[in-house]
């Protein structure tokens, strides 16, 4: 993911993997990194992600950027898109942004009580 991406969460604490020193993780050993050290949302443009993660167990919620490629001048019009669906972190553990700025929310989260 560009770190330029970071611009468009204004408002949100963000932290790229390679600030974190995760850039050798692999996706299920990344987010529960993530998770323990206090991370609610992790952005991707990982379209297997949703199919190689139990969606329901998620330690984390996920924004998946679906597009057909990972350049900043084709996630840059998606800006709002992408911090609204920031918004959905409560209520879904995964979303993803298609190229047309549709948002698909999947796996919502058991509210207790």
């Amino acid at each position: 993911m560009d770190v330029r991406v970071k611009r468009f969460l204004e408002g949100h604490d963000v932290s790229h993997t390679r600030d974190q020193g995760w850039t050798n993780l692999a996706n299920g050993k990344l987010l529960a990194t993530a998770a323990t050290a206090g991370f609610v949302v992790m952005v991707t443009a990982d379209k297997n992600i949703r199919h190689e993660q139990n969606l329901a167990a998620l330690p984390l919620a996920v924004l998946e950027l679906d597009l057909p490629r990972n350049r900043f001048r084709d996630i840059a019009p998606l800006a709002s898109r992408l911090l609204a669906a920031v918004e959905h972190k409560r209520r879904f553990a995964f979303v993803s942004i298609k190229p047309e700025g549709t948002v698909e929310c999947l796996a919502e989260r058991v509210r207790a009580g």
